[in-house]
């Protein structure tokens, strides 16, 4: 059902410990920390919901990339606040060399309570802000985002079916739940493994975060 190699992956980080820190700016400044924990307080059952509700609209996200002979399977994406709803990549990947004519989309009209509570982030500016959807049976292959840290993308789970997990290379498994978010540094490499009957919601958010008013 999963590749080789995401098993292997998956077997090899799952008990590795992430570094606690109790502020986080001590997190940020921590070169090994992967990830950092925030609650939020939405009504996570409205908001999964509003997922539901677009579920057809979803479309495939890095479909075009193969690790290992692998693609990811059954992940999909929609863009609150970028170019397009449907845009789902950066800027550069549509032969834009500037976020300028980043907007929030018209698919903030569907999912409103998803939308406002997105729009009321502590952000400087957003960078693009997304549903991402990894369905029942789907994953996403072991790779990273990038040579220098990331410790920047803001990933709020709206469901975490038991079964899936998002799991950082000695770092271990992200705890994950809904409501639950983390700042994480996706230039660790990392995989995501749905084993589960339901898909999985989560937003990400980039841009200028505020973390200290989270």
């Amino acid at each position: 059902m999963f590749p080789d190699e995401l098993l292997e992956f998956y077997n090899k980080n799952k008990d590795c410990k992430n570094t606690d820190h109790v502020t986080f700016n001590d997190a940020y400044n921590d070169q090994q920390c992967a990830y950092y924990g925030f609650n939020f307080n939405f009504d996570t059952e409205v908001f999964l919901g509003e997922c539901k509700s677009i579920d057809h609209l979803f479309g495939a996200h890095r479909s075009g990339e193969t690790l290992s002979g692998y693609k990811h399977e059954n992940w999909q994406s929609l863009t609150l606040h970028g170019l397009d709803m449907h845009k789902t990549m950066h800027c550069d990947a549509y032969g834009y060399d500037s976020i300028e004519g980043y907007h929030w989309t018209e698919l903030c009209d569907l999912v409103p309570n998803i939308a406002e509570f997105c729009k009321s982030l502590p952000y400087t500016f957003f960078d693009r802000v997304r549903i991402m959807k990894v369905g029942p049976g789907g994953y996403i292959m072991p790779h990273s985002d990038g040579k220098q840290r990331m410790f920047g993308p803001l990933n709020i789970a709206v469901n975490n079916p038991e079964g899936c997990e998002f799991v950082f290379e000695e770092c271990g498994i992200v705890p994950f739940k809904p409501g639950k978010g983390f700042v994480v540094d996706v230039s660790k490499r990392h995989i995501v493994i749905n084993n589960s009957n339901e898909p999985r919601y989560h937003i990400i958010a980039l841009g200028g975060l505020n973390a200290n008013e989270l």
